[in-house]
């Protein structure tokens, strides 16, 4: 996955480390400090495909993408990077149908299967029914379901026996595969083994049909579950399709008209409908096959019915331009068509389970987690979603912290949407560091004075100067009233800025590191964040903007201090 720059990019890379940033290591002597990321500025105002660093890193990355789809095995290939406002780059590749000859370009309204990004949709739907009151994750699952049963023996058979009401599986765990049920139940029998393993994987590949729902809640019982609830994460098709049918028998109930729901009906009423994801949805129909991409490998799997039971795992069908969509509703929460608040995402994306064998992989609220560089050397968190069927490889993935998405959808038996996802982050995040950090540059940084000119000479004065050095801001000097500021929170030199809100900032001055050997950790700023004192009921570390252009202004609330830029 690591890609070998090109000379366009190269070229790139040198506009890019002129003086707002520099693309050194985070190993080198700026480490003693737990360093801020700059504030996510993107969430409302992101950069436009024609900012002078996007539009060279775009331009790398369609020679990059055009290059893949030349080396072959690609048959459609629809991608797009993806801000709050729409895409900074989208581009279709190749046909619609590969086993037709003289077949239709492929486009963004070109519906792919999606596989396992169903499960996004699924767990989204589940927020929209939160917010509602209709379910709480920490529900149990056979509170919806009453066929709910399953088995917490180990394969011993004389090994420790636990009730299900020990350790019940609620909605959480479904989502975040912390349930302990196995990847695709009705399992497939490996008959031959230890002579070839077949037998395994998902329906219909092990043998099996795909399940009803009467397939499913006949089997939980049958099988032991990997791990106890919520004790290590196990991937799982089954629980997300549990999940599924739980989520749509929670509305049903709570429509109290009678009526029963599907997983299908369920999304089209709550998101396909509402977001305008016109290209969306479950079945290859009579009308909808003139759009449907269909890959060489396995071309009849566009005719599969995963059956409600399985729809939300990975049954769903989508376009390029309905992940445009979604992906700007991820990054932004108060977007138009956004059916989720604020808190809902914030939610979403925190972390559930870090692995101890490594440290560049986690599992989320259902995302898989990677971390990937900037162009600071430091490591940040990448949340996506991959799917995976026979003859098709899609992604959504969302970087947080800049506010920019990656949507990939490939036909064909190229199978590496990942490490498409992982390259395009590579090659956009140069231009995206560079327009943030323009952005910063003119909202904070500087030389500020006061903002009302002092009556005489001799009156103590008030000043500040802000910089930004590989990615975070910096408090160089602060003055107030006089007094050296920073010498009185025991400071030495310069002090970051962390973020708390937009356009608000605490002076990041924590405890010594706790040990020498672990001097870049964040634990002994954050500590501290909130433990200087208040007066006029303000953080004495606390400092926040407002304004635009020639208005702009620091303020220092404790002390109702008000700063301009310098002439």
């Amino acid at each position: 996955m690591i890609w070998n720059p090109s000379a366009t990019i190269a070229g790139l890379l040198s506009y890019l480390s002129l003086d707002l940033w520099s693309g050194q290591s985070a190993s080198d002597t700026e480490r003693w400090n737990c360093r801020p990321f700059l504030p996510t500025l993107f969430i409302h105002a992101p950069p436009s495909p024609s900012h002078p660093a996007i539009r060279g890193a775009t331009k790398a990355l369609d020679d990059y993408f055009a290059s893949k789809y030349a080396q072959g095995g690609i048959d459609s290939l629809s991608v797009a990077v993806v801000t709050s406002e729409g895409a900074l780059y989208e581009k279709n590749f190749g046909v619609l149908r590969a086993n037709e000859t003289n077949s239709p370009p492929t486009t963004s309204h070109s519906a792919y299967r999606i596989a396992s990004v169903s499960k996004l949709f699924t767990v989204l739907e589940g927020f929209i029914l939160e917010q509602r009151g209709v379910i709480s994750w920490d529900d149990p699952v056979d509170k919806y379901l009453k066929d709910f049963k399953y088995r917490l023996d180990g394969l011993d058979p004389k090994g420790p026996q636990l009730e299900d009401d020990v350790a019940p599986i609620t909605l959480f765990q479904l989502a975040t595969h912390m349930s302990g049920l196995g990847r695709d139940w009705p399992a497939g029998t490996a008959a031959n083994w230890p002579y070839e393993v077949s037998g395994g994987g998902p329906p219909p590949s092990n043998g099996r049909a795909f399940p009803t729902y009467e397939g499913v809640m006949n089997h939980l019982p049958k099988h032991h579950l990997v791990s106890y609830p919520g004790s290590y994460p196990s991937y799982s098709n089954t629980g997300i399709g549990v999940l599924g049918l739980a989520l749509a028998a929670a509305s049903s109930a709570a429509d109290g008209n009678g009526a029963v729901i599907t997983h299908a009906e369920l999304l089209q009423r709550d998101i396909f409908g509402p977001m305008g994801l016109n290209g969306s949805h479950f079945l290859a129909t009579s009308e909808n096959k003139d759009s449907i991409v269909v890959s060489s490998v396995l071309p009849e799997v566009v005719d599969d019915d995963f059956l409600n039971a399985m729809n939300p795992s990975g049954g769903q069908f989508s376009t390029l331009s309905d992940f445009i969509t979604l992906t700007q509703t991820l990054l932004n929460p108060r977007h138009p068509k956004s059916q989720i608040t604020q808190y809902s995402m914030n939610r979403w994306l925190q972390q559930v389970h870090a692995f101890e064998e490594d440290d560049w992989t986690e599992m989320g609220f259902l995302w898989e987690i990677i971390k990937a560089q900037d162009s600071n050397g430091r490591l940040r968190r990448v949340y996506w979603k991959l799917g995976n069927l026979p003859g098709f490889h899609t992604a959504v993935a969302i970087h947080p912290g800049t506010s920019c998405g990656v949507a990939v959808l490939v036909a064909g038996s190229y199978s590496d949407s990942a490490g498409l996802v992982y390259d395009a982050f590579e090659i956009m995040q140069p231009g995206i560091d560079k327009a943030l950090a323009v952005l910063a540059q003119e909202l904070y940084a500087g030389h500020w004075v006061d903002a009302v000119p002092q009556l005489n000479s001799t009156e103590p004065s008030s000043s500040a100067r802000i910089s930004i050095h590989k990615g975070t801001l910096y408090i160089d000097e602060f003055t107030l009233l006089g007094v050296d500021a920073l010498e009185k929170l025991e400071a030495k030199g310069r002090v970051a800025l962390r973020p708390t809100r937009r356009d608000e900032f605490r002076l990041d001055v924590g405890i010594p590191p706790l040990s020498s050997k672990r001097s870049s950790a964040c634990f002994p700023y954050w500590v501290m964040l909130d433990n200087w004192g208040l007066r006029n009921n303000a953080p004495i570390n606390a400092i926040y903007f407002k304004g635009s252009d020639e208005h702009r202004r620091l303020h220092v609330p404790s002390l109702s201090l008000v700063m301009k830029r310098a002439e």
